[in-house]
């Protein structure tokens, strides 16, 4: 028959942490972490299957394009992780062009760098239309849709009087 309990599960792990990497057993209290010898096992192994730990090409300069969003290689890494990514509106009242006005309204941050170029930022606002983070606000305060309340019409009294 199997030992059940906090106790015996307790000790069962840490059996097979112990078994698993070649280790001796840990101290009792231990909460079971990897080990640094662990962790450089699995880094080596990484790197071995994936050729290098590197992050997508859109995170990185080299999946950027220099005026303001991905180039080909980065558009490609971004639908490899299954982003669906459509092309900017420089101009037009589309629903897609008022959230993008309306969240970087909001967004903040420098338009320039210290050494005087413009930041991502800056870069997708004229990308998309805009040339300063007002203007951004100002087009999407005028075109948002006003929301409407309740679900009862303006001038209905009430029936249950």
């Amino acid at each position: 028959m199997a030992k059940r309990g906090l106790y015996a599960n307790i000790h069962a792990k840490r059996k097979r942490i112990a078994a698993g990497s070649g280790e001796t057993m840990r101290k009792p209290g231990s909460s079971g972490a990897p080990t640094k010898a662990n962790f450089t096992r699995s880094a080596k192994t990484a790197k071995k299957k994936e050729g290098g730990l590197k992050s997508p090409a859109w995170t990185r300069k080299e999946g950027q394009s220099p005026t303001g969003g991905l180039n080909a290689k980065g558009r490609a890494s971004a639908k490899a992780e299954g982003s669906n990514l459509k092309t900017q509106l420089s101009s037009g009242t589309n629903p897609r062009r008022v959230s993008f006005a309306a969240r970087f309204a909001g967004m903040k941050g420098p338009m320039k760098k210290p050494n005087g170029e413009p930041t991502r930022k800056a870069l997708a606002l004229k990308k998309w239309g805009f040339g300063s983070v007002e203007a951004a606000r100002n087009f999407a305060n005028a075109n948002k849709k006003k929301a409407k309340g309740g679900f009862i019409e303006p001038g209905i009294e009430n029936i249950f009087d």
